[in-house]
């Protein structure tokens, strides 16, 4: 990480904006299956006090890019999932009951800037939950230190949804008003604290398990983007559901509207959520979709004769060529097959899930500051382009 805090500095320190770098680690066919099961089966999910949901959107074995994570002095390294649909930082206690026994694990007693909180801590995701205490720590994300951060320890996690995970917690970038106990947020503590001026992040997503993907804190990097910013308004309904949240007032399949965002003011709310491996929405509005693009050949002999998508927002059109919406999938014989990445899915709430095909292709900034979310056409994966 010394490398990168170095070369990033180098490269943003006149914009005040450093690039932390991301591994993209694509799943094979196998655990794509399993991941589109457990979307299809996941349970409603509502707030025992008012009905709407309150906990992350991310499904452990959907997530495909990580990144690291300091804790504590000396720093205490881990490999988290940098998801904007949640919005808690929790990685393992030294004492977990039943986490995997490989991974990283906190260990308060080792830490000179320790400071205790002692909250109980639970968060629910999908069909398991994690619960601990909460704690305060210096927490450095690349080469920015959040000063005397509030965290959760987690003690019991469900080993059905974390036991096999490839990293040992999350750090939740989303909205504040879905974070459990109303912790506040790495964005909003780099930008009080001084560390980063706007409350601004992006991220840059490869594909294929290129090297390369990377978030940028504190503003975008040029070199990531093909093209200007085309903003969007964040939805009005994002101050009743905890998301970053658009409307969608059409989507086209090869230039055709596919009524699925009806007609009026409602449209389609969509989550942009980076802890997402598909595009997802709710299976009666998902299926004139689904239809019009027609059924991907495993042998991906069909892929390049399927229409592109469009997404309009805020007045703006937004295509996805077939490149990002199939996903090629390793089996276990080697070969590669190719798989829809799009999917109906009950989330609790009738809301479409903007996942990675469609941040693939755009390199998008979360922009709080102005209460938006850009879009910009990615460049190309290179090594020559990319912070490593």
């Amino acid at each position: 990480m010394q490398k990168v805090a170095a070369i990033s500095a180098i490269l943003g320190a006149a914009a005040d904006v450093i690039s932390v770098p991301l591994t993209h680690r694509p799943k094979s066919l196998s655990e794509f299956h399993k991941a589109w099961e457990r979307r299809a089966q996941r349970a409603q999910l509502y707030s025992p006090e008012d009905g709407i949901p309150s906990v992350s959107l991310l499904d452990t074995e959907d997530a495909e890019y990580y990144g690291e994570v300091d804790i504590g002095t000396p720093a205490q390294k881990f490999l988290v999932i940098y998801d904007t649909g949640s919005s808690n930082l929790w990685v393992p206690n030294k004492n977990c009951g039943n986490c995997k026994k490989a991974g990283s694990k906190y260990d308060s007693s080792k830490s000179t800037s320790f400071a205790k909180d002692g909250k109980d801590f639970m968060l629910q995701y999908g069909t398991g939950n994690c619960r601990g205490f909460l704690s305060n720590d210096n927490v450095q994300i690349g080469p920015l230190t959040i000063e005397n951060f509030t965290f959760g320890e987690v003690t019991t996690e469900a080993q059905d949804v974390f036991g096999q995970a490839p990293f040992d917690g999350i750090l939740g970038m989303g909205v504040p008003g879905a974070a459990v106990d109303k912790v506040p947020m790495p964005m909003d503590m780099l930008v009080k604290q001084g560390k980063v001026q706007h409350n601004v992040f992006a991220f840059y997503l490869s594909s294929g398990g290129k090297a390369g993907s990377a978030l940028t804190l504190g503003g975008t990097d040029p070199k990531f983007q093909d093209g200007e910013f085309s903003y969007v308004p964040l939805s009005i309904e994002g101050k009743l559901l905890p998301y970053w949240l658009l409307k969608a007032t059409d989507i086209k399949v090869g230039g055709v509207s596919t009524k699925a965002c009806g007609r009026g003011i409602v449209g389609c709310p969509m989550v942009v959520d980076t802890g997402t491996s598909v595009l997802a929405g709710p299976p009666n509005a998902m299926n004139p979709l689904l239809q019009a693009i027609g059924n991907v050949s495993a042998d991906c002999s069909n892929v390049k004769s399927l229409p592109v998508i469009t997404f309009t927002f805020g007045g703006q059109s937004f295509d996805l060529d077939q490149e990002f919406y199939v996903l090629r999938v390793a089996g276990e014989n080697g070969k590669t097959e190719c798989q829809l990445g799009i999917q109906g899915v009950n989330a609790g709430v009738p809301i479409w899930i903007l996942g990675d095909p469609f941040l693939r292709k755009y390199y998008t900034v979360w922009d709080k500051d102005q209460s938006r979310i850009g879009f910009a056409k990615a460049k190309r994966p290179s090594e020559d382009l990319l912070v490593v």
